[in-house]
């Protein structure tokens, strides 16, 4: 069987940005007399038109590479886009989901960073407690039929003050976009993923927290060093939300558990060192404080 030519998505992707030059900053809903609605700052709403906006030119990468562009099934399910060999070759899928945050701002001096300064964001990126498990929970189809999983984000400013003004298109000055300073990155998932969940009490990975999309853009994350298989038993692993027994709930205390639950002493004192390196040469700053917060 035939396979679909290998590419690159990363640059395909960015290459593709380049060359349509497209303005994230969206005013607002045109309807066919062209009134135009304000969007406000929903995230939802404005993460599903962030997809929306890129849907053409994933189009054009998966006809250009020999692939189909596909959507789940079902609602909630991962991901949010599929690269189909057009072959139908199995395990050659190519996931993509697409992930939104928006910054928010220091007012005051705190642990290394100045007034004014971005916060260090998360990105929630799927449940570890479903198809990295299983395989089959949640996801379109067996977490074995994808070769790679790559997440686009969109980091951006919510405006100040929300524009509730409805104006003819030709008016279109007058609307202030509900986003601004709009950023966006691909990559890998598992090099962008951290150690801690997106959030308290919830059951999603958490990328690296960092105030700077550099780290997202360039895949910086811990497991960059250590790896896509760690990051799967990593995550896999990780305890649930509600277990009484917290075997560990960060990488220092997953090698201990590692170096306990196996006999792999000299792989575990090597992935030590990899963490050990990569906190050194590629962490974001207060990385360590923040981790405790």
């Amino acid at each position: 069987m035939t396979q679909s030519k290998a590419f690159d998505f990363i640059e395909v992707f960015q290459k593709k940005l380049t060359e349509y030059n497209l303005s994230w900053e969206i005013a607002g809903l045109v309807d066919k007399s062209g009134v135009v609605y304000p969007l406000g700052t929903d995230s939802k709403l404005i993460g599903r038109i962030f997809e929306m906006i890129i849907v053409p030119i994933l189009t054009e990468i998966a006809d250009e590479n020999d692939y189909s562009l596909e959507m789940p099934s079902s609602q909630n399910t991962y991901p949010d886009f599929i690269f189909s060999p057009k072959n139908l070759e199995p395990g050659k899928k190519v996931a993509i989901d697409i992930k939104t945050t928006f910054r928010s701002y220091y007012k005051r001096p705190y642990k290394g960073f100045k007034a004014g300064e971005p916060r260090p964001y998360v990105f929630t990126l799927g449940s570890f407690a479903s198809f990295l498990r299983n395989g089959t929970k949640n996801i379109q189809g067996h977490y074995n039929d994808y070769d790679k999983h790559y997440v686009v984000g969109f980091i951006y400013d919510r405006a100040v003050e929300q524009d509730s003004t409805i104006v003819k298109i030709t008016e279109l000055d007058l609307i202030t976009p509900p986003i601004l300073n709009v950023e966006c990155f691909v990559q890998e998932k598992y090099k962008i993923v951290g150690e801690k969940p997106g959030s308290g009490n919830t059951e999603n990975i958490g990328s690296i927290k960092t105030n700077s999309i550099e780290y997202l853009k360039e895949g910086k994350g811990p497991f960059s060093y250590l790896g896509q298989e760690v990051y799967e038993h990593y995550w896999s692993n990780y305890p649930r939300y509600r277990a009484t027994n917290q075997e560990y709930t960060t990488l220092s205390e997953y090698f201990e558990w590692l170096d306990k639950k196996t006999d792999k002493t000299v792989q575990v004192k090597e992935l030590k060192e990899k963490y050990n390196e990569w906190l050194v040469k590629e962490s974001p700053a207060s990385y360590l404080d923040l981790l405790e917060e």
